[in-house]
């Protein structure tokens, strides 16, 4: 009596190369593919970008020439910390600066000015122009920035990122600076003309100074008459251009 011979099932050629070869070949194919686009494909190049400054956007012509510089890298490949580092360095009025990716191709850049140092304010006008240590200018704001004011009469042509183009602004914001230094109870300084500057003090007087005079003789002066009451009293002008004070 013979017996029927038993028949194991084996997988066939096909089917061994099906699952033992293409599906990890296919996962490497879509890996790779992937790879390629995230790197190379237009659809991460970086076509957008959303700038805040002070919670405001973004402004300046420096800086927005840089934001474009920026537009079509790779969002993957871009350097944000290189970035913000640009940006904080001395060609910019920024302090702060973080960069945040949104994909496929999209920037957030959230920026914080430097402080200020001196401010421009133009005679019968509301707001404040700070500047920074290079007087370049930062923006225009509503409240007092509490720094020394330089008061000039309009009209005058400022720009972000830029200094005051009229050498006679940045000579008399640098007094200013230098004034706040010496003489604590400066409100603001006005620029009457080229020769004469008008100190307003916190008790609302008034000092003139001439720019034809060494401007620390003068403010010794000034202090000396200002720690006598009994010469100041009912003043409301000192007069320091001339060899003694004129008080009115």
């Amino acid at each position: 009596m013979k017996i029927a011979p038993v028949f194991h099932p084996t997988r066939s050629s096909y089917l061994v190369f099906t699952l033992d070869f293409f599906i990890p070949f296919a996962v490497i194919l879509v890996i790779l593919s992937l790879g390629w686009a995230a790197l190379y494909s237009p659809i991460f190049h970086i076509s957008h970008i959303t700038c805040t400054l002070d919670y405001t956007e973004c402004q300046g012509q420096d800086l927005l020439a840089e934001l474009e510089r920026v537009k079509g890298q790779n969002i993957f490949r871009f350097h944000r910390n290189a970035f913000a580092t640009r940006l904080t360095s001395a060609d910019f009025t920024i302090r702060e600066a973080k960069v945040a990716r949104i994909l496929p191709s999209t920037l957030v850049l959230t920026l914080h000015s430097v402080y200020p140092v001196v401010a421009l304010k133009l005679i019968g006008e509301v707001d404040w122009v700070v500047l920074d240590d290079q007087f370049r200018v930062i923006k225009t704001i509503s409240q007092d920035p509490n720094v020394p004011t330089v008061v000039v009469p309009g009209p005058l042509t400022l720009v972000v990122g830029k200094p005051p183009s009229d050498p006679s602004i940045i000579s008399t914001l640098s007094l200013a600076r230098r004034l706040a230094d010496e003489l604590f109870t400066v409100k603001a300084v006005t620029l009457l003309d080229a020769q004469t500057i008008s100190l307003t003090l916190d008790d609302n007087r008034q000092a003139l100074l001439t720019l034809q005079k060494d401007e620390l003789t003068q403010i010794r002066a000034l202090q000396a008459v200002l720690a006598d009451d009994t010469i100041t009293k009912d003043v409301s002008v000192i007069d320091m251009r001339f060899a003694r004070p004129v008080l009115r």
